[in-house]
């Protein structure tokens, strides 16, 4: 077998694989971002449906402003965009002004705070022009009007007053330069007195500020707003339910696609089993047709893996415990007897017989005692029968069940009893299947795989994890062991296969 590509070259596709997979895991996990974005927006709708409900009410003023500084001077200023939205943004500033919320509180007879006019207001300066919005929140809409209009009144009220004071010192500076004139016929004389006459124009006329449009009474609350708020929350709920989603696929190293292997190490996928509950507890019982379809497929896919000819002894194994090896290999031993393969299952596992649990077997006078040169082969094989009649489908298997648990089971299988026990066995069977321990556990499958054609690899999505397969991986090239393929364990995929579904397909398509 090749070992995996660790190149430079093969860095980009690893990359672009890896960045595939966390998307795939992250799709995969849409009921999470589903939960979280419905659960945002109705507790979002639900905050917003019991929030106090606020009122807003908008006035507009429009300010103009004589530079008396230019009319003093005799200059004809232009006011320009830039000048303009600077004037705006300085009174935009005045209006929040202590004094100016002061004398708001006074026109209101002190009906809210200076604290509470503060909160309420919002001044903002339209772009490009000398129009100023003043807007007032609060629960009564009435007084949401009323702070907008008092508030609009007592700026215009101290502007006044400011401008009177600005006129007031124009009027003493042009006095001023009269005098030091002399106060004679000149033409400077003349000059200076009209502009005198033109100030105190201007401060009979105070300052241009028009009320473009008064404060009305609102009928309809601004906030809360239940529908909008409910899809801001869901939008949040979403990107909060991706997120999650995104660090769980990141910090989850468990292999959940079977694509995922094919990364790792490139093995010929023998066969996938699904998942199903029945294979857990079948003990004896025959499985679905369904699930007996996959073994079958395996069964044969396995038969034309090995390049040395064919495979008639394998040992079956996994990464780590719990993966359903020995499941795994009573099926295919079952699928054999059915095809009317003569097959022996020997339980390697010695130091966890599951499967001689599973199909109530003594547990003594196995493996561990014929290795131990204690007992015959004849004499340790059990013939397990099984049978369905309603499918018309029976036959045996013959079992060499482990045993009891040896003080060192590795001592044993290193004896030359194992390899003479599988050449024996060879001549009388069609399949050896050998249930080995997990791989990375212990290294009994590596001895095992010495004697026999190949290893069968099985690997449970969900269980196991990208390091332990690596390190499987690794174990077994490093001792040239000839790795027959893979068999996925628990696809959701495998479970549309079969000539069950195959048939209820074509039944479907033919109404």
């Amino acid at each position: 077998m090749s070992s995996p590509d660790t190149t430079a070259a093969g860095a980009p596709a690893t990359r672009d694989a890896a960045a595939a997979r966390l998307v795939r895991r992250v799709l995969k996990q849409w009921p999470l971002i589903v939960l979280c974005a419905f659960v945002a927006s109705a507790a979002g709708y639900v905050a917003s449906s019991t929030r106090d409900k606020l009122y807003e009410s908008t006035a507009t003023i429009q300010l103009g402003e004589l530079d008396l500084s230019a009319l003093l001077i005799g200059q004809n200023v232009q006011s320009n965009p830039q000048t303009v939205e600077r004037e705006a943004a300085t009174n935009s500033a005045l209006i929040t002004l202590p004094r100016v919320r002061a004398r708001t509180v006074l026109l209101l007879q002190g009906r809210v705070t200076d604290g509470e006019v503060a909160e309420a207001l919002t001044v903002v300066n339209q772009p490009d022009s000398n129009l100023i919005d003043i807007t007032a929140r609060s629960s009564d809409p009435r007084l949401a009007a009323q702070i907008a209009g008092a508030t609009t009144r007592a700026f215009i009220e101290t502007r006044r007053e400011a401008n009177l004071e600005r006129v007031a010192k124009a009027k003493s500076q042009v006095r001023a330069q009269v005098e030091a004139t002399g106060g004679g016929a000149s033409e400077t004389t003349r000059l200076l007195s009209e502009r005198l006459e033109l100030v105190d124009v201007i401060g009979a006329l105070g300052e241009s500020v028009e009320i473009e449009q008064g404060a009305p009474v609102p009928n309809t609350p601004v906030s809360p707003n239940p529908k909008r708020d409910a899809f801001l929350a869901l939008l949040a709920g979403g990107i909060l339910g991706a997120a999650a989603a995104l660090l769980r696929a990141r910090l989850d190293d468990k292999i959940r696609d079977p694509a995922e292997f094919s990364e790792i190490w490139d093995l010929p996928l023998v066969g996938s089993v699904p998942k199903s509950k029945e294979l857990v507890d079948e003990g004896r019982d025959l499985p679905s047709s369904e699930i007996l379809e996959a073994f079958a497929l395996a069964r044969t896919n396995l038969r034309y893996l090995h390049m040395g000819g064919e495979v008639k002894s394998v040992a079956v194994t996994s990464s780590v415990a719990e993966e359903g090896k020995s499941t795994v290999t009573w099926n295919l031993a079952l699928s054999s007897a059915i095809a009317e393969a003569r097959v022996l299952v020997i339980e390697a596992d010695m130091r966890r017989p599951a499967l001689s649990e599973r199909l109530g077997l003594p547990a003594k006078n196995g493996l561990a005692e014929v290795l131990a040169g204690m007992i015959g082969v004849q004499d340790a094989i059990v013939k397990v029968p099984f049978g369905d009649p309603a499918r018309g489908l029976s036959g045996e298997v013959d079992v060499l069940p482990a045993g009891l648990v040896p003080p060192s089971p590795i001592a044993l299988l290193e004896r030359e009893r194992l390899a003479l026990l599988i050449e024996a066995v060879k001549d009388v069977y069609d399949l050896i299947l050998v249930d080995t321990p997990p791989t990375t556990v212990v290294a009994d499958t590596l001895i095992i795989a010495r004697h026999v054609d190949g290893v069968l690899v099985v690997s449970r999505l969900g269980r196991v994890r990208r390091g332990q397969i690596e390190r499987l991986r690794d174990q077994l090239l490093d001792t040239d062991t000839a790795v027959l393929g893979q068999l996925v364990n628990g696809s959701a995929a495998a479970s549309s296969y079969g000539y069950g579904s195959y048939s209820t397909a074509q039944q479907s398509n033919a109404a």
